[in-house]
């Protein structure tokens, strides 16, 4: 089974092939971390895991290719199996719902145990930090649309899921802390 960490290296290695320090530039520039868990440290552990599984195939680039000094970077490439997995891990995702977080209905689950005005003012933060995401979200998709103009479908559905699933837990968090 493929992990969510391991499956977004995967995508971003199959648009190419990488070395580590451009996948940790492409996490960082496409605002990944906002959406995935992906520690800078985790990303060589995770390539070289998934090279040993046979998922990738690791090249040493030629220094002169590279254009710089120093240590040939590795390069990883999807391998035959690699695509077989990749491709699998994402209809799975697609096809079978899953949580989005299991830490908020955690803590609604236990709310219980925190005292009604300390629990208010806990929904409070985290509603205002919900629509500040919300509202950055939709100034990274605005400004992505005026530097690339039209995005690809698959992007444009990525900015639409997050922002629909944030205006809907927005929606309920109002409803229930007016209530």
């Amino acid at each position: 089974m493929i992990t969510n960490t391991e499956l977004a290296i995967l995508g971003l290695v199959a648009e190419g092939p990488r070395h580590g320090y451009q996948i940790e530039q492409d996490i960082a520039t496409r605002g990944m971390r906002a959406w995935t868990e992906i520690g800078f440290s985790s990303i060589y552990y995770i390539l070289n895991k998934l090279e040993a599984g046979g998922c990738l195939e690791g090249r040493l680039a030629e220094e002169a290719a590279t254009g710089r000094r120093g240590p040939a970077r590795k390069v990883y490439a999807l391998t035959a199996s690699g695509q077989l997995a990749y491709q699998s891990a994402v209809r799975d995702r697609l096809a079978h719902p899953r949580p989005r977080s299991a830490d908020f209905l955690l803590a609604l689950a236990n709310l219980p145990a925190v005292p009604p005005p300390a629990a208010r003012a806990a929904l409070e933060t985290y509603r205002a930090a919900l629509d500040q995401q919300l509202r950055a979200v939709k100034a990274k998709n605005e400004r992505d649309r005026q530097v690339a103009g039209t995005l690809p479908p698959h992007v444009e559905a990525l900015f639409d899921y997050s922002q629909m699933l944030m205006a809907a837990e927005l929606a309920w968090i109002n409803r229930y802390l007016d209530s």
